[in-house]
């Protein structure tokens, strides 16, 4: 029968604990929705300026996703969305308060099928007209858990429209499906995630007038198991270095948020 001395012993288990310490050295970062084309850049951004690994998991985590995502087993660390949504998970405990920072902004979109000729959205009224023009019009589904919907509905609103446009409107399911197909004739979807589909052509920003700006909040979970390197990255996001990375998918700094 094998042996197993006590120096092997003392060396594996010393061997089991730098292995349980690397990997809770990885900092797990989550971000859906208008965050995903900055999330895998920032990460790796990071990792080289730190030395912390990091990995980003792109995916929905609005409304009662992210509860369910973390009851299913997810682990996460660190995590970026929209204010409504954190002011939310942090009443439901499951953010740390005094770790949420909020620092950036971004708008939302008209596209089109490429190569399809795109309206004159310049102007608010101009806007209206096109909306009223449309066959069909591409919207995200006004609920809670999709927060585009929501704030494209009050756009409806406030153009005095809504009943309308929603008598021709097809919800979509993301920013290039429907209008491929030819489904809709143009489609809302959040400026960021439009500009980062080649498969669709941009029209531009909604006109400033209406608003529509969602604000970004970053904010670490209650259960995270890295605090430390929570905080690091918050840190890193909020520097000059950080903000190079993310604001290239058009999300904007907001005014004295960040260094």
């Amino acid at each position: 029968m094998q042996r197993i001395t006590l120096s092997a012993l003392a060396a594996a288990v010393v061997l089991s604990l730098i292995a349980a310490s690397a990997d809770a050295a990885d900092l797990k970062l989550f971000g859906g929705g208008h965050f995903q084309g900055s999330g895998q850049p920032l990460v790796e951004a990071f990792s080289r300026k730190t030395g912390i690994a990091a990995s980003y998991t792109p995916g929905n985590t609005g409304g009662p996703a992210l509860k369910r995502r973390l009851d299913a087993g997810e682990t996460m660390d660190v995590i970026v969305m929209n204010r409504d949504d954190m002011d939310s998970q942090v009443k439901g405990g499951l953010i740390r308060r005094d770790s949420v920072v909020d620092f950036a902004r971004d708008g939302m979109g008209v596209a089109v099928r490429k190569g399809a000729p795109k309206p004159d959205i310049s102007t608010r009224d101009k806007f209206r007209a096109a909306l009223l023009a449309a066959k069909a019009v591409g919207l995200q589904d006004p609920d809670p858990a999709h927060h585009s919907g929501v704030v494209v509905h009050q756009m409806l609103v406030d153009l005095g429209i809504l009943d309308e446009v929603m008598q021709r409107s097809v919800i979509i399911k993301d920013s290039y499906s429907d209008l491929v197909a030819g489904k809709v004739d143009f489609s809302f979807w959040a400026l960021p995630e439009l500009l980062a589909q080649n498969k669709v052509d941009v029209v531009g920003p909604v006109p400033v007038d209406l608003g529509g700006f969602t604000t970004q909040s970053v904010g670490i979970l209650t259960s995270s198991g890295n605090p430390a390197a929570a905080r690091a990255f918050i840190e890193f996001l909020s520097s000059s270095d950080g903000r190079a990375v993310w604001t290239k998918s058009v999300l904007l700094p907001l005014r004295g948020a960040l260094d």
